[in-house]
């Protein structure tokens, strides 16, 4: 559970961070879906967070629980329309379509939260695992059948964008960002709608993980195809933001895993996760400065500076 919290916590901060470097650092064309983008990001946000909690409560906290568990169901809906405005809003009859998924989710989401009870009946803390019994009745079904219209109406989007384009480099990015949503759709789908129908909570958080592959491809698209124009210093600094937290988490799975298969099975405190978490964190922010104390290492041994650009042109004029 340690790790769970841990790498829910980390892709809600790449999710959330992701979205603020996209909106500042596009240029004036692109500010609009930028500005989508950055409400899908933090709406993902707000839902890992109420997952995590919902994951974590105790008998403590279980008087304002229902109120996080509300939000589970409700950022969800707050995503998709997000993102739909992300793809379909710049387009002639895109609006209007935002507009009708958006008149329709807004409904839903208020009767979520004035009736909770149409989608669940009770939380059960328990200690071998949290878990919501659902109330699978018309209101229920109305909700997930809407989910899965939005979805359909993004990836039907994208792949229409990716057949009308005329630049391959938009097609191409169009593409990854379109396979990307659609795998982590289907995780999403099993791990928030099938298995809690059957009364399985216990792969909850892998919803929240799976988004971390759309945000990752958003950010491949963005640097290899240019899906969107960032100024170079966000584009820097988005860069590295998810890269920083891409290697933090990868290093957290690895870590988890060896200490299990040393430990015959059990898991890792909390000290020694936040402890190794932080000193990833802190290697890969000195890495930039550890890099140029290299550099100055071989100068001072070699007598020669190190320049880069000066032996690429050096090797040009050579050949």
């Amino acid at each position: 559970m340690q790790l769970i919290i841990i790498l829910l916590s980390t892709v809600s901060i790449l999710t959330f961070l992701s979205g603020v470097v996209t909106f500042f650092g596009a240029k004036k064309g692109d500010k609009a879906r930028a500005f989508w983008f950055f409400l899908s990001a933090l709406f993902a946000a707000i839902w890992t967070a109420a997952i995590l909690i919902f994951l974590t409560a105790n008998q403590d906290s279980h008087f304002n629980l229902a109120w996080h568990v509300n939000w589970i169901f409700v950022t969800a809906i707050l995503i998709d329309i997000s993102f739909l405005s992300y793809v379909m809003w710049h387009k002639h009859n895109g609006k209007l379509l935002v507009l009708l998924f958006a008149i329709a989710g807004g409904v839903i989401a208020g009767i979520s939260f004035a009736k909770p009870e149409l989608l669940y009946s009770e939380i059960t803390i328990l200690p071998s695992g949290n878990k919501i019994s659902l109330n699978v009745g018309l209101f229920y079904i109305t909700y997930v059948l809407y989910i899965c219209a939005i979805v359909s109406a993004i990836v039907l989007a994208l792949l229409k964008e990716c057949v009308k384009t005329h630049s391959s480099r938009k097609q191409k990015g169009d593409l990854i960002i379109m396979v990307a949503f659609s795998i982590s759709s289907l995780v999403i789908a099993l791990s928030e709608i099938i298995l809690p129908i059957m009364g399985n909570w216990s792969l909850i958080w892998l919803g929240p993980l799976s988004l971390s592959a759309t945000i990752i491809s958003y950010y491949y698209s963005i640097l290899r195809y240019r899906s969107l124009n960032l100024a170079s210093m966000w584009l820097k600094i988005f860069s590295y933001t998810v890269l920083l937290c891409s290697v933090a988490i990868i290093y957290m799975v690895i870590f988890s895993i060896i200490f299990a298969a040393l430990f015959r099975g059990s898991t890792p405190s909390s000290e020694v996760i936040i402890l190794n978490f932080i000193m990833i964190l802190v290697f890969l922010l000195l890495m930039p400065a550890m890099n140029q104390a290299y550099l100055t290492i071989r100068y001072l041994i070699s007598g020669h500076p190190i320049n880069n650009k000066q032996n690429s042109k050096n090797g040009k004029r050579t050949s």
